[in-house]
C-alpha cells in the first residue's frame, strides 16, 4: 500500500511495505531508545557524519523520503537557532575570536554550538522513524508488552501504554489543525512575522486558543466514544494479534546496539574532531 505524495507528517504512520515496517514493534522501540541514547555520546563532527549516514540508511530501508523526515525540523527551527546562539556566544574558551561586552565568540563555543545543532537535528529527524513505521495499535501492544514486568508493582501498564499511544496519535492531528488555523488567520490579515511584539503575541494567541479548544473537544469526543464501547482499561483484555519476535528483529536490534557501542567508544578517541 503506497502513501500519498507529500503526505508524511511528523508522528504519522507512513503505510508502505518495507523491512523496517515488518520488524517487531518492540524491537523498533528498543532500537530507537538505544540509538537516541547513543547520539548523546557523540562529541566529534566526523562521528556525527556516520550517525547521519546510519540514519539515512534506516530511512531508505523504511522507504521514507529523507526530505519528509527532515521537514519536522522546520517547525523547531527557531528553538534550534536560539540554542545554537546561546552555546556560541556564552561558552567560555581560551581562543577568543570576537568579543563585545558580555558576548564573546570562542572556538570552543563554535565547536560546542555545531555539535549541539547536529545532535538536536538528528534527534528530531530520526526519532520520527518509529512512528513512521509503526501503527498506533502496534505501539500500544509493544509498550504494554515491554512494561508488563512493572504490572507486578501495581503500575497500570495498559492504561499507560494507551495514554502514550493516543498522545502520539494526536501529534499529526494537532499539527494539521494548527496549520489550518494559521492559514485561516492569515487570510483574515494576521501577521506572525512583522509588526510590534504585542501585535505578534495577539496573532499567536489567536492560534493557540482555537487549537486548545479543538484539542479539548477531541479529547472529550474520544472519552465519550471509549465509554460508549464499554472500555474499562486493561482488565480482561486480549490482543487480536500476538507479537512474535523473529530472527530479523534480533539482528536489527543487535546492529543498532553494535553501532551505539562504537559511538560510546568514539567518545574517548583522541583523534579527529
Amino acid at each position: 500500500m503506497g502513501a500519498k505524495k507529500g503526505g508524511v507528517r511528523f508522528g504519522s504512520y507512513y503505510p508502505v511495505n518495507s523491512l523496517i515496517h515488518r520488524l517487531d514493534p518492540r524491537a523498533k522501540i528498543l532500537a530507537m531508545l538505544i540509538f537516541m541514547l547513543g547520539i548523546f555520546m557523540v562529541n566529534k563532527f566526523w562521528v556525527f557524519g556516520l550517525v547521519y549516514l546510519f540514519g539515512f540508511i534506516m530511512l531508505a530501508l523504511a522507504h521514507i523520503p529523507p526530505g519528509k523526515a527532515l521537514s519536522s525540523v522546520r517547525g523547531l527551527l527557531v528553538l534550534l537557532l536560539f540554542t545554537s546562539l546561546i552555546n556560541m556566544f556564552f561558552t567560555p574558551g581560551e581562543q577568543i575570536l570576537w568579543q563585545y561586552g558580555p558576548l564573546h565568540l570562542t572556538m570552543e563555543g563554535l565547536v560546542r554550538s555545531g555539535l549541539m545543532l547536529l545532535r538536536l537535528v538528528a534527534l528530531i529527524a530520526f526519532s520520527g522513524l518509529l512512528t513512521f513505521t509503526t501503527t498506533p495499535i502496534e505501539l500500544a501492544d509493544a509498550l504494554e508488552s515491554l512494561l508488563k514486568p512493572f504490572q507486578r508493582l501495581g503500575m497500570p501498564v495498559h492504561e499507560f501504554a494507551m495514554m502514550m499511544t493516543i498522545a502520539l496519535r494526536f501529534i499529526p492531528v494537532l499539527l494539521e489543525e494548527a496549520d489550518k488555523i494559521v492559514k485561516a488567520q492569515r487570510s483574515r490579515g494576521a501577521d506572525f512575522s512583522s509588526g510590534s511584539l504585542k501585535r505578534r503575541l495577539n496573532s499567536i494567541i489567536a492560534v493557540i486558543v482555537p487549537l486548545l479548544y479543538n484539542a479539548l473537544k477531541r479529547a472529550d469526543d474520544l472519552a465519550i466514544a471509549m465509554e460508549a464501547r464499554a472500555y474499562i482499561g486493561g482488565e480482561g483484555r486480549v490482543s487480536l494479534r500476538e507479537l512474535q519476535w523473529r530472527l530479523t528483529d534480533g539482528l536489527a536490534l543487535a546492529t543498532v546496539l553494535l553501532f551505539v557501542v562504537f559511538l560510546f567508544v568514539s567518545h574517548w578517541l583522541k583523534w579527529g574532531i
